[in-house]
Formats: C-alpha cells, structure tokens, sequence
C-alpha cells in the first residue's frame, strides 16, 4: 500500500522537478585569480629578515609561494 502511493507521489513530483532544474545555470568555476607580484623592493626587505624569530613568517611565505605556484598550474 506505502509502496503505491510513494510511487504516485514520486511521478507527480517528477515534472516539478524537473522543471525546476531545467531553469538552473551552470556557474563558471574556469576562472583563475591572478597573485600579485611583490617586486625587487620587497625581495630585498625579505632577505634582510633572520630566520630566528620569525619561523611564522617563513613558513607563511612559504604557503604563499605553494599558492602562487597552484595559480600557474590553474592559468595554464
């Protein structure tokens, strides 16, 4: 008996649906960001800066640079 009316249920739901799925876009996930360049001003500044004391920093500009690099591969 359950098993009838879900299967009555389910064909009138259907065209619902499937018209409501009919109208969705499909979103443009091709699109890459471009990193910005920091330049020959800031490199200097970097080079300047110890490693003791500052193990953060590296290892945020180290995220950094895995990003820059994950943003050639998404741009090629």
């Amino acid at each position: 008996m359950w098993k009838k009316k879900r299967q009555k249920f389910g064909r009138r739901l259907l065209p619902a649906v499937i018209i409501c799925l009919s109208s969705c876009v499909r979103a443009n996930y091709d699109n890459c960001p471009t990193y910005p360049i920091a330049g020959p001003l800031t490199a200097a500044e970097l080079e300047k800066i110890p490693y003791n004391g500052y193990e953060n920093t590296w290892e945020w500009l180290a995220r950094i640079n895995k990003l820059r690099q994950e943003l050639e591969l998404c741009q090629k």
